[in-house]
């Protein structure tokens, strides 16, 4: 089955060690019938000293409610994830984040989890390396000197190979899984800027037998779709939705949030669409990569992929499969160097 509860010397508290490994064990059998990639099991103490007391200086990224760091266990780098441990709440979110990360680990475009924590009240995560920087830091933080822009190719490339890794997610495991958490700060890119999705934690399961899930708004502000801002049932479209509003990200250089935009402009998609409607694309492209010459057919499909991912009827999306097929296209078509 998978080696996660191999039995430890007695710690001098149980109780999280009990408790979490049992909401742990209810929800991999649930989920995956306890077909998981082998995960292994670390003590606090032991990533504690990987991480230098879990340093600001170590830190990969900040979200919402967990922080991502880089540590050196074992004569090898690796990444840790720990949650809000004043936060009991975030103990599910963290156990989800186990469970459908586990599953999604032999993708190559899926940072691999290769062990937690269970001791702590809200369970720590250990990665595989996949990279100091997220891919905010090269889309919406370069002018903070570092790091380098990414090239136009480089930008089709990561999009085409997350689409890939959530489409594996719609598609591949025991039921259809609704991701609910993607967005610029939820990728990592190594040092060959490979792409790797990293966070599951607001992932949610489509019943068997439906074809949506009702629960309560979840997601990431700028990437969230219609409806689930309306709490409706959602299903895969609404991970399209977030994915397209990623994609404009890539290609404008801005924030998604409104707040970035002029009043006027505040709606994204509207804004884009009014650029490619008037052939003026061009002055909305990141001007990091504008001045790369471009094909302006090339920037106009990609603008067009990101719009139809963000149609406001979610029967109007294509599915994420379809979109990863045209970011294919359009890659091997792409004549710009990486």
């Amino acid at each position: 089955m998978f080696s996660i509860f191999t039995r430890r010397t007695q710690t001098k508290d149980e109780g999280p060690l009990l408790k979490n490994g049992s909401m742990l064990l209810e929800k991999l059998i649930a989920s995956c019938n306890g077909k998981c990639n082998p995960i292994r099991t670390f003590s606090a103490e032991e990533l504690s000293k990987a991480t230098n007391g879990f340093n600001v200086e170590q830190e990969i990224s900040r979200y919402v409610h967990f922080v991502l760091y880089k540590g050196f266990l074992d004569g090898r780098e690796i990444s840790v994830k720990r949650y809000e441990i004043r936060e009991s709440k975030y103990l599910e979110t963290a156990i989800t984040d186990i469970v459908i990360g586990s599953q999604m680990s032999v993708h190559k475009n899926v940072l691999k989890l290769i062990g937690c924590c269970l001791e702590t009240q809200n369970p720590l995560l250990v990665y595989e390396f996949g990279g100091e920087k997220t891919l905010k830091k090269y889309i919406l933080d370069v002018h903070e000197g570092q790091p380098e822009p990414l090239t136009w190719k480089s930008r089709i490339r990561i999009a085409m190979d997350i689409a890939n890794a959530v489409a594996y997610l719609h598609t591949a495991l025991a039921r259809p899984i609704i991701h609910r958490g993607l967005s610029l700060i939820s990728i990592v890119l190594d040092s060959k800027h490979v792409a790797k999705l990293s966070e599951f934690s607001l992932s949610i399961a489509i019943p068997e037998g439906k074809s949506h899930v009702e629960d309560a708004i979840s997601g990431i502000t700028g990437y969230m779709a219609p409806e689930v801002w309306k709490g409706s049932k959602i299903n895969e479209k609404a991970d399209v939705y977030s994915f397209g509003r990623l994609l404009f990200e890539l290609l404008t250089g801005r924030n998604n949030v409104p707040e970035y935009y002029a009043a006027e402009d505040a709606i994204v998609e509207e804004f884009v669409q009014s650029y490619v409607e008037s052939n003026r694309l061009i002055e909305i492209v990141d001007q990091n990569i504008s001045s790369e010459g471009i094909n302006r057919d090339e920037l106009v499909a990609f603008a067009k992929i990101a719009l139809s991912c963000t149609e406001e009827n979610p029967e109007d999306r294509p599915t994420i499969t379809d979109v990863a097929k045209q970011l294919r296209q359009l890659h091997k078509a792409s004549p710009c160097i990486t």
